[in-house]
């Protein structure tokens, strides 16, 4: 669990100028409301230029007399100036001729305010999963805001604090769109499980002798375990006054801290003692990214350039474990053991160049184009493996663009993209804890995938539009081969899929919209189990608005995924190392329906209630290895998962001063891996408690109720109650269940 101190968060740089300026925007004095200063600027656009004149004017009305022609009369040179000279006389302004963009009055707007609050939280039971994103500690709160626009300058400021794990701050000015400088931070908390390893311990079989092995779980404490993320930003663009040129430069900060349950196995298929580990671990981790643009508009093209560099670092030492030495199958001494290294997150740097190109994007035929270069480096620092350090991978990304529009009716678009990976800088690996140090490792695959997509859009009638469109995806690899071996990868050479979509966009009436969406695809060599061989998708949405009274809004998602093209690479017997073939292949199918339906109605004025419902659906059916990697330890197997979500909520405007808000929530889900009833035999063991062991069933409450009340236009004060209640309805995970209540507590200013 992480607890910062209170003045680590309060003087944060950007917090600190929230503080500062929201402090000197409260001591200033308040502005006349708008309505006053539009009644100002009228009064002195048509006062007269003095109040003499006004005078004389007024009296030359009433007896009729005309005034007499002004003229110009050059100064008498030693002479007393008239009065009437004082002063340069001003032109009156011609109704309807707009004004010199230097001379232009613009009223100033300024609104400022915040608010101070408490923030209780309490409960009862696990609460990490109830409250999954949220501190649960107690802590004050509170927020300001500062708002000044005028002709040249703008400055908008606004920050919010829950507690040193919660808060944001935001600071955007603008200087005649010359000078535009975004300064951003916040901060995030998210709560972890603690997984529970299987008690008691237990025997099984090994390769290496005829006795059993023995199979043992440490279980780390009782803790709450969780980590906060910060994020900082920062942005800067200038613009060349007369040139149509910008100059953009970024900086981006992410930073993890926190404590996380490390789980890792000393586990082997040889050797007597097999060990679990489940223990906290720290973290600190830290991501910094710069990056310096230039984008400007020459001609007939506008061209874009951009440099990004980016390096991780993980601040704290990587965990050493205590390892049992172990023989191969064989029986001779493989693996040294010892305190070695484990799970480290090697720390790697990252830059990037980007030029994009495009003509003007008004008109009806727009072209664009882009590539990029990329390179990531791994700077792992182990003591005991050599070899991954200073490893580099490449990308390059081309890209482009073409569309063409001849008319109202008819649109097409034409789209390319190309993606290349290479790796380079790899030496051999050398790990010492092995008793032949020099690692057997397969080299990365790399690989060529070029992605091509048109579209047609056809619209008849302004209330009807049509959208056709293909895409074609097609993927080459090196480095692989039929069944894995040392130095290849189990993988097909080329993969193409080619997807084929239409859709309809229709509003035959006021108020009423609806789309409908078809989808086809099919690929070729799929590259994994989880790949599709074909898939088939539909989409459909309607929305409804009646004189802004009530309303629906309803949409589906249906998708069906094939696959008899699975491939599964069995352990060639007796265990000849790095030996593989292949087994027959297998179906794979996947249906998922997702349904969505809401409503809301306004019964009578200030009044606002609506209800949804969501349906979730995923079933999978596969074939599965259960007790090792060769014939006869396959079985058919069924995986479903079920969600259903219900919510109301309203809301009442209680006269002039009050207004209250209700919404409530459950999701009840579930799931459950189901193989078929089968008895192995070659080695011992069945699929029964397979089910039990995996069943999952969920029910997620929640209840939020929030009300305000203002005193004036300028105090108002807040009270905002939630309750959100986690329940595993299953014996198993019972102990992840728990309730947390919120109550927010403020006081509010606002001038």
């Amino acid at each position: 669990m992480v607890e910062k101190p209170l003045i680590s968060t309060v003087v944060s740089p950007l917090l600190l100028l929230l503080l500062v300026t929201g402090g000197v925007a409260a001591a200033e004095q308040e502005p006349l409301p708008v309505a006053s200063q539009e009644s100002t600027a009228a009064a002195e656009k048509d006062a007269p230029f003095d109040e003499s004149a006004g005078n004389a004017a007024e009296e030359e009305r009433q007896t009729g007399a005309e005034a007499p022609a002004a003229t110009e009369q050059p100064p008498v040179v030693g002479g007393e100036v008239p009065p009437a000279a004082d002063a340069s006389p001003v032109q009156p302004h011609i109704e309807g001729a707009p004004l010199p963009e230097d001379d232009r009055q613009v009223e100033v707007l300024e609104r400022k305010g915040g608010f101070l609050g408490y923030n209780f939280v309490f409960g009862d039971g696990y609460r990490g999963r109830a409250l999954e994103y949220g501190f649960l500690k107690s802590s004050r709160s509170g927020g300001l805001f500062y708002r000044h626009m005028e002709k040249d300058t703008n400055l908008e400021l606004e920050g919010f604090y829950l507690n040193e794990n919660d808060y944001h701050g935001d600071l955007l000015m603008d200087y005649k769109g010359d000078y535009r400088l975004h300064l951003r931070t916040e901060s995030l908390y998210h709560n972890l499980d603690r997984e529970i390893l299987f008690s008691p311990s237990f025997t099984s079989g090994r390769t290496d002798a005829g006795t059993p092995a023995t199979y043992t779980a440490v279980q780390d404490p009782t803790a709450n375990y969780g980590v906060s993320v910060v994020q900082d930003r920062a942005d800067f663009r200038y613009r060349l006054h007369n040139f149509p040129l910008h100059v953009n430069l970024g900086y981006w900060r992410y930073q993890k801290e926190g404590t996380i349950q490390q789980r890792f196995a000393d586990t082997a298929f040889e050797g007597a003692a097999n060990t679990v580990y489940a223990q906290p671990r720290s973290v600190n981790q830290q991501i910094q990214e710069g990056h310096v643009g230039l984008d400007s508009h020459l001609g007939p093209v506008d061209v874009i350039y951009d440099f990004k560099a980016r390096y991780f670092e993980d601040r704290l030492a990587t965990p050493v474990g205590t390892y049992a030495a172990r023989n191969d199958f064989s029986g001779t001494p493989d693996f040294l053991g010892g305190s070695l290294q484990h799970n480290e997150n090697p720390d790697s740097s990252f830059f990037s160049h980007t030029l994009k190109l495009h003509t003007s994007l008004a008109g009806g035929l727009v072209g664009s184009g882009s590539y990029s270069f990329e390179r990531r480096e791994n700077l792992s620092d182990l003591s005991d493996t050599i070899g991954a350090r200073h490893m580099r991978t490449f990308l390059q990304n081309a890209a482009g663009d073409l569309v063409y529009t001849p008319s109202r009716e008819y649109s097409f678009a034409l789209k390319y993209r190309r993606q290349e990976i290479d790796y380079s800088n790899r030496g051999a690996l050398i790990n010492t804890a092995f008793a032949d140090p020099v690692m057997v490792a397969k080299p990365p695959i790399e690989s060529t995938r070029d992605l091509v997509t048109g579209t047609v859009s056809y619209r008849p009638r302004l209330d009807l539009a049509l959208v056709g469109e293909y895409r074609g995806d097609f993927l080459r690899r090196n480095n692989v081969s039929d069944v894995p071996t040392e130095t290849t990868w189990g993988l097909p050479h080329n993969s193409s899929t080619h997807t084929g979509s239409l859709s309809a966009y229709y509003r035959p009436i006021k108020g009423l919209r609806t789309s409908a969406h078809y989808s086809y695809a099919s690929a070729d060599h799929p590259g994994y189990g989880a790949a599709f061989e074909t898939r088939h998708e539909a989409k459909l949405l309607l929305t409804y608005t009646l004189n802004n009274r009530w309303g629906i809004t309803s949409h589906a998602v249906l998708r069906r995924d094939e696959n008899d093209q699975v491939r599964k690479y069995l352990v060639d017997v007796p265990f000849e190392r790095h030996t593989f073939s292949l087994a027959p292949l297998t179906a794979r199918n996947v249906d998922s329906e997702n349904a969505n339906i809401g409503v809301w109605w306004v019964p009578i004025p200030k009044l606002t209630v609506g209800a949804n419902y969501s349906y979730l659906h995923q079933e999978v059916e596969q074939g599965i290895l259960f007790t090792g990697v060769f014939t006869g330890s396959q079985a058919a197997s069924e995986f479903t998962s079920t969600s259903h979500v219900y919510g109301v909520n309203a809301s009442y405007s209680l006269g002039e001063k009050c207004d209250l808000s209700l919404m409530a929530q459950q999701i009840r889900s579930s799931a459950a891996f189901v193989p078929t009833d089968t008895t192995f035999t070659l080695i011992p063991g069945s699929t029964t408690g397979v089910k039990e062991i995996s069943e999952q069933d969920t029910v997620i409450s929640s209840l939020a109720a929030r009300g305000e009340y203002r005193f004036s236009s300028v105090l108002s004060t807040t009270l905002e109650y939630s309750v959100s209640d986690y329940n595993e309805l299953k014996s198993a995970y019972k102990s992840y269940s728990g309730t947390v209540h919120t109550i927010v507590a403020g006081l509010s200013a606002k001038w």
